[in-house]
Protein backbone atom coordinates (compact mmCIF):
# COMPACT_ATOMS: atom_id res chain seq x y z
CA UNK A 1 0.00 0.00 0.00
CA UNK A 2 1.23 3.22 -0.97
CA UNK A 3 1.24 6.09 1.22
CA UNK A 4 -1.11 7.51 -1.74
CA UNK A 5 -3.75 4.97 -0.45
CA UNK A 6 -3.81 6.30 2.86
CA UNK A 7 -4.57 10.15 2.11
CA UNK A 8 -7.68 11.74 1.20
CA UNK A 9 -7.37 15.19 -0.75
CA UNK A 10 -6.62 17.12 2.07
CA UNK A 11 -3.99 15.41 3.48
CA UNK A 12 -6.13 13.25 5.81
CA UNK A 13 -5.37 9.50 6.69
CA UNK A 14 -8.00 7.35 5.92
CA UNK A 15 -7.58 3.39 6.41
CA UNK A 16 -8.39 1.00 3.22
CA UNK A 17 -11.97 0.33 2.88
CA UNK A 18 -11.35 -3.10 3.99
CA UNK A 19 -10.40 -2.24 7.38
CA UNK A 20 -13.45 -1.18 8.24
CA UNK A 21 -14.65 -4.86 7.20
CA UNK A 22 -12.02 -6.57 9.23
CA UNK A 23 -12.85 -4.61 12.60
CA UNK A 24 -16.32 -5.24 11.99
CA UNK A 25 -15.72 -9.25 12.09
CA UNK A 26 -13.50 -8.58 15.03
CA UNK A 27 -16.22 -6.69 17.13
CA UNK A 28 -19.13 -8.90 16.05
CA UNK A 29 -16.67 -11.79 17.21
CA UNK A 30 -15.72 -10.28 20.63
CA UNK A 31 -19.25 -10.01 21.08
CA UNK A 32 -20.08 -13.28 19.86
CA UNK A 33 -17.24 -15.03 22.19
CA UNK A 34 -18.15 -12.89 24.90
CA UNK A 35 -22.29 -14.16 25.22
CA UNK A 36 -20.90 -17.54 24.38
CA UNK A 37 -17.97 -17.67 27.13
CA UNK A 38 -19.31 -15.62 30.15
CA UNK A 39 -21.46 -18.18 31.43
CA UNK A 40 -18.44 -20.58 31.81
CA UNK A 41 -16.06 -17.94 33.20
CA UNK A 42 -18.19 -15.91 36.18
CA UNK A 43 -18.07 -19.24 38.09
CA UNK A 44 -14.05 -19.66 37.59
CA UNK A 45 -13.24 -15.62 38.12
CA UNK A 46 -15.74 -13.49 40.34
CA UNK A 47 -14.40 -10.48 39.18
CA UNK A 48 -16.14 -10.67 35.88
CA UNK A 49 -19.77 -10.79 37.66
CA UNK A 50 -18.69 -7.26 38.84
CA UNK A 51 -19.64 -5.93 35.40
CA UNK A 52 -23.19 -5.67 34.25
CA UNK A 53 -23.59 -8.40 31.61
CA UNK A 54 -26.05 -5.47 30.15
CA UNK A 55 -23.74 -2.96 30.17
CA UNK A 56 -21.29 -5.30 28.56
CA UNK A 57 -23.47 -5.78 25.77
CA UNK A 58 -24.13 -2.32 25.35
CA UNK A 59 -20.66 -1.33 24.97
CA UNK A 60 -20.28 -3.74 22.42
CA UNK A 61 -23.29 -3.06 20.33
CA UNK A 62 -22.28 0.24 19.66
CA UNK A 63 -18.65 -0.51 17.87
CA UNK A 64 -20.55 -3.28 16.39
CA UNK A 65 -23.15 -0.67 14.75
CA UNK A 66 -20.64 1.91 14.12
CA UNK A 67 -18.02 -0.58 12.32
CA UNK A 68 -21.07 -2.01 10.61
CA UNK A 69 -22.06 1.16 8.93
CA UNK A 70 -18.69 2.51 8.04
CA UNK A 71 -18.18 -0.97 6.43
CA UNK A 72 -21.14 -2.00 5.24
CA UNK A 73 -23.23 0.94 3.86
CA UNK A 74 -20.36 2.69 1.29
CA UNK A 75 -19.88 -1.59 0.05
CA UNK A 76 -23.45 -1.46 -0.49
CA UNK A 77 -23.71 1.49 -2.47
CA UNK A 78 -21.27 0.01 -4.49
CA UNK A 79 -22.28 -3.27 -4.83
CA UNK A 80 -25.88 -3.70 -4.23
CA UNK A 81 -25.82 -7.42 -2.46
CA UNK A 82 -29.38 -7.96 -0.94
CA UNK A 83 -27.58 -10.44 1.64
CA UNK A 84 -24.77 -8.01 2.50
CA UNK A 85 -28.03 -5.54 3.23
CA UNK A 86 -30.56 -7.99 4.95
CA UNK A 87 -27.97 -9.65 6.85
CA UNK A 88 -26.45 -6.48 8.34
CA UNK A 89 -29.81 -5.07 9.13
CA UNK A 90 -31.03 -8.58 10.30
CA UNK A 91 -27.81 -8.65 13.00
CA UNK A 92 -27.95 -5.08 14.20
CA UNK A 93 -31.79 -5.38 15.02
CA UNK A 94 -31.44 -8.87 16.63
CA UNK A 95 -28.35 -7.83 18.73
CA UNK A 96 -30.53 -4.40 19.65
CA UNK A 97 -33.38 -6.67 20.59
CA UNK A 98 -31.58 -8.68 23.21
CA UNK A 99 -29.66 -5.94 24.91
CA UNK A 100 -32.83 -3.74 24.77
CA UNK A 101 -34.81 -6.50 26.14
CA UNK A 102 -32.45 -7.26 28.82
CA UNK A 103 -31.82 -3.46 29.90
CA UNK A 104 -35.12 -2.42 29.45
CA UNK A 105 -37.85 -5.15 30.64
CA UNK A 106 -34.92 -7.48 32.30
CA UNK A 107 -35.43 -10.29 29.79
CA UNK A 108 -32.53 -12.24 29.43
CA UNK A 109 -33.70 -15.06 27.69
CA UNK A 110 -33.40 -13.54 24.37
CA UNK A 111 -29.91 -12.66 25.35
CA UNK A 112 -27.91 -15.75 24.11
CA UNK A 113 -29.73 -16.59 20.93
CA UNK A 114 -30.54 -13.42 19.36
CA UNK A 115 -26.86 -12.01 20.41
CA UNK A 116 -25.10 -14.90 18.50
CA UNK A 117 -27.65 -15.38 15.70
CA UNK A 118 -26.99 -11.26 14.73
CA UNK A 119 -23.49 -11.66 14.96
CA UNK A 120 -23.35 -14.37 12.93
CA UNK A 121 -25.55 -12.34 10.55
CA UNK A 122 -22.58 -9.34 10.97
CA UNK A 123 -19.88 -11.46 10.69
CA UNK A 124 -21.58 -12.87 7.18
CA UNK A 125 -22.04 -9.67 6.14
CA UNK A 126 -19.22 -8.33 6.75
CA UNK A 127 -17.22 -11.61 4.85
CA UNK A 128 -19.31 -11.14 2.08
CA UNK A 129 -19.19 -7.05 1.80
CA UNK A 130 -15.12 -7.62 1.82
CA UNK A 131 -15.34 -10.54 -1.32
CA UNK A 132 -17.85 -8.23 -2.94
CA UNK A 133 -15.56 -5.01 -2.60
CA UNK A 134 -12.63 -7.32 -3.92
CA UNK A 135 -14.08 -8.57 -6.28
CA UNK A 136 -15.96 -5.30 -7.68
CA UNK A 137 -12.51 -3.60 -7.81
CA UNK A 138 -10.85 -6.26 -9.54
CA UNK A 139 -13.22 -6.46 -12.12
CA UNK A 140 -13.24 -2.58 -12.50
CA UNK A 141 -9.51 -1.88 -11.81
CA UNK A 142 -7.26 -5.18 -12.82
CA UNK A 143 -5.55 -5.11 -15.92
CA UNK A 144 -7.12 -7.19 -18.61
Amino acid sequence: MSAHDLHGHHGHTHLPRSTWDKLGIFASAACLLHCLALPLLIPLLPALALVPHTGVHALLLVPIVGLSLLALLPGYRRHRSRFVGVAALAGIALCSIAVGAEALFHIETLDVPFTVAGGLLLVGAHVVNLRRMRTQTCLSGCPA
